[in-house]
């Protein structure tokens, strides 16, 4: 990755923040670009050297050294500037730009599901009143958030950064480098909970996030004791219980009227679109506007927001032939794929669910894809698909659930796609079908099995 800044930065501010000793013209001489990869490197850029699984940048600083006005590597590197940990360095060097902007706050947003959409929604509400700049992609670990800040435009007054883990101590290097204001933890749910063996330690793991707090103060869910327990300074948000302290309600008669009660007030809240956007997308929208107010937003400044969001970006619909393929492939986690199908059951067409392989549970594995299977049996399905190396444990649950094994359709062989493709095509007609797994297990090849069957 390369990424040239907006506010220049010199050789003698690099040197200054990694602790080494600075020469007299360092101070004047700029750098052009911050690069991690040695095929991106041109003239006059600070290079570093990053430490991978496989592989190490540092090897590559004989190559760079031309090209590079400073390199950062490994110790017995042939870097200029040597360091333990190079990761360290980057996050050190974007916390050091970040106080180079005008930043009045920075959100920072994590959780086990949904915070790639409350940060795109926090970013969109709080657009119409400041200059906000947010995490793109997937630029979530301890080095896309640095890329994250070094991108900042130079007139940046919120940043919104999407903070995500799998190990214990990433979020706490996360947070000291970005210094969040205010931390927003959307779900404790068992993503990654391979490498962490437990909820409780997802929530320890989450809770880093407040690391890097001058004041620590979260938004967490209302019902998460996990948190709620732990934290002193808290604010909860639900879509279903008025005595949270933002309760994001839908109004009972009309569709697109929406409640928002926080400090003893109730507004209401006119929302077109989002009855038709993706399952999760009101409660990521409930945290979104709960940050919003905590950044000083006034109800009519939200309603203005909201009235310019076009609510169906956030719909994975698919139309094939007389299918709506509903595309949630992204991620996936037992509360993940039950909270899709809970709001799928809610759906008065036809529906099916295609469930496929949710990885990273350890030792835990088998007895939740059990649940799932449970859970799919109680949803109202016509056809239950399933996929993967998992599959009999989802079928097991499916069948002690009660659901009819003559819907049920199993392919344990991750490799053949076209088997359940093939199945959905015969099986399945004016129907709405949940796709839903781990993005390892690439469902959209199916989907593009059953494109061209359409054609």
């Amino acid at each position: 990755m390369r990424i040239k800044t907006a506010i220049p930065i010199t050789i003698g501010m690099v040197k200054e923040t990694l602790g080494t000793k600075k020469n007299e013209d360092d101070d004047k001489v700029r750098i052009r670009a911050i690069c991690t990869d040695s095929r991106e490197i041109k003239k006059g850029d600070l290079f570093i050297g990053l430490h991978g699984e496989s592989y190490d940048g540092s090897d590559f600083i004989p190559n760079v050294k031309k090209a590079a006005s400073l390199t950062v590597g490994s110790k017995n590197s042939a870097a200029d500037i040597t360091a333990r940990d190079t990761t360290d360095s980057l996050l050190s060097l974007a916390s050091a730009y970040k106080k180079l902007l005008p930043i009045k706050k920075t959100i920072a947003i994590t959780g086990s599901v949904g915070k790639s959409t409350t940060k795109d929604l926090t970013a969109m509400l709080l657009g119409c009143k400041f200059k906000v700049h947010s995490t793109e992609g997937n630029h979530n670990n301890e080095i896309g958030v640095p890329f994250t800040v070094f991108s900042a435009p130079k007139d940046t007054e919120i940043l919104v950064i999407e903070a995500g883990m799998n190990h214990l101590g990433e979020l706490k290097r996360i947070s000291r480098c970005i210094e969040p204001d205010l931390s927003v933890i959307t779900k404790i749910g068992t993503a990654h909970i391979g490498n962490f063996g437990s909820r409780e330690r997802i929530a320890e793991a989450k809770l880093e996030i407040i690391a890097g707090m001058k004041e620590p103060r979260a938004i967490v869910p209302h019902t998460e004791t996990l948190l709620t327990s732990v934290l002193k300074n808290f604010e909860t948000v639900s879509c279903a219980n008025a005595e949270a302290d933002f309760a994001f309600i839908k109004s009972n008669t009309e569709k697109d009227i929406f409640y928002l009660k926080y400090a003893h007030n109730t507004y209401e809240l006119s929302i077109s679109g989002l009855n038709d956007a993706n399952f999760h997308t009101e409660k990521c929208l409930a945290f979104a506007l709960a940050a919003a107010i905590s950044v000083n937003m006034s109800p009519k400044e939200l309603q203005d927001s909201l009235n310019g969001i076009d609510f169906s970006q956030f719909s994975k619909q698919i139309k094939i032939k007389n299918l709506t393929i509903v595309n949630d492939s992204y991620n996936s986690s037992p509360e993940a794929v039950m909270a899709a199908l809970d709001s799928l059951k809610n759906d008065p067409s036809r529906k099916s669910a295609l469930i496929g392989d949710m990885l990273e549970l350890g030792n835990l594995s088998a007895d939740m894809h059990f649940e799932v299977g449970a859970h799919a049996a109680r949803s109202q399905l016509e056809n239950l698909y399933i996929f993967g190396e998992y599959s009999k444990y989802v079928y097991d649950g499916a069948i002690a659930g009660g659901f009819d094994k003559s819907r049920i359709f199993i392919n344990e062989d991750a490799d053949a796609p076209e088997i359940t493709a093939n199945d959905i095509l015969r099986h399945s007609s004016d129907e709405k079908i949940l796709f839903k797994a781990s993005r390892k297990m690439r469902l959209e090849r199916i989907i593009d099995i059953l494109k061209k069957a359409e054609k």
